[in-house]
């Protein structure tokens, strides 16, 4: 019995190296994604992301000075952020914090802001998207 096709290769062989070509194929293939700009948010990958029309609650809030804030929450049409970052260099205003574990924003308005803009990063295992907020504190 001959364990040997025609052409002298044996069997593993050949299938080794159809392994190696169908690899080489697909690193070919893969292609830097750059995040893309749509409006008042930045998505990466955008057509295999699940974190879909990402926003807070209330995406320009005034609070009144020295009075607790309502609880502004992200919230996505699709997907659930795993990793939350302000990614804005200034602090967010005195009082003011982000609870990773409730996804919002809280806390007592301590300092007077006008219109400050802030960045946040958010991801999951299918990619991220940049949302924004303007918070005032009158």
């Amino acid at each position: 019995m001959k364990l040997y096709p025609a052409n002298g290769f044996a069997l593993p062989t050949i299938l080794l190296l159809s392994l190696i070509s169908l690899v080489s194929c697909s690193k070919q293939a893969a292609k830097e994604v750059k995040p893309v700009v749509v409006g008042d948010s930045e998505s990466y990958p955008i057509q295999n992301s699940k974190l879909k029309n990402c926003h807070f609650k209330f995406p320009t809030p005034s609070y009144s000075f020295g009075a607790t804030i309502e609880p502004n929450l992200i919230l996505c049409e699709e997907g659930v952020p795993k990793k939350v970052e302000v990614l804005t260099p200034a602090p967010l205003p005195s009082g003011i914090q982000f609870s990773p574990n409730t996804l919002s924003l809280n806390g007592t308005a301590n300092e007077r802001v006008v219109q400050a803009p802030y960045d946040f990063y958010l991801e999951n295992e299918s990619g991220y998207v940049i949302i924004k907020i303007q918070i005032s504190i009158q």
